[in-house]
């Protein structure tokens, strides 16, 4: 094993982050393309906001529902499209 690898653990201090000071390009702006990292907080001052919680509980919702309607519109259709061919088949 390197040795050397080991002696120094830590990750870098945030002053030597450089992907940080990138700018915004206008599709990330715009929330299309891939954000630079941002500074993250940590401790006693790192807080969830509250609009974080409320934006990631309705797309929660939003994906169970839409979820739940393309499942039921798989399996009606999938019904739907078996008793038309048990019909066609019959007859």
């Amino acid at each position: 094993m390197n040795r050397r690898a080991h002696r120094n653990a830590a990750p870098p201090a945030s002053d030597l982050e450089y992907a940080i000071d990138q700018p915004w390009n206008p599709a990330a702006r715009l929330g299309v393309w891939f954000h630079p990292p941002r500074r993250v907080v940590t401790g006693r001052r790192a807080r969830i906001r509250w609009w974080h919680r409320v934006r990631a509980a309705v797309l929660l919702a939003a994906f169970v529902i839409g979820g739940g309607i393309a499942l039921a519109t798989v399996i009606g259709v999938t019904i739907f499209l078996s008793g038309f061919l048990v019909e066609q088949a019959i007859g």
